[in-house]
């Protein structure tokens, strides 16, 4: 008996450290070149921005958003009408390009889950191109941390 309490205990401490593991790191891929022309103040409507931008089509020929700062959660957040394919559409879950123009050279990060969380595709200032972990798979964005 007291052999199967040792082997119960060590299983149950086995179990216990596994599921205290930390989780894999996540992945992350760098989108250059690309750079449209459209991810700025002119675009999006006025101010000083340093935006990073988030594409409906991958080729950033059609609707586009942008923000001047991260974004927790893309949930309430629509492309702008009257910008191509798109416009209107939720941005959450729905961009497939991304576009950095944030000056600080440490870009933009573009992540699959609210919060900052999971697999993400990051451009440096002036870069960008088509989103690779975060296809239509998006969720929230970051600008100013440098990821890569």
């Amino acid at each position: 008996m007291r052999i199967w309490s040792k082997l119960s205990v060590a299983g149950l401490v086995a179990v216990a450290l596994l599921s205290t593991a930390a989780p894999s790191n996540a992945a992350g891929h760098r989108s250059y070149g690309n750079n449209t022309g459209r991810c700025n103040a002119t675009v999006l409507g006025g101010g000083n921005w340093q935006p990073l931008c988030l594409f409906y089509v991958h080729d950033g020929s059609g609707a586009i958003w942008g923000q001047d700062g991260s974004v927790y959660d893309l949930r309430d957040h629509h492309f702008i009408s009257g910008t191509g394919t798109g416009s209107g559409q939720y941005v959450k879950n729905n961009a497939t390009a991304m576009e950095s123009e944030y000056w600080e050279g440490s870009g933009g990060t573009v992540w699959f889950n609210s919060g900052y969380q999971g697999n993400y595709d990051f451009a440096y200032d002036g870069q960008g191109g088509p989103l690779y972990y975060t296809w239509n798979e998006n969720a929230s964005t970051e600008v100013g941390i440098g990821v890569g």
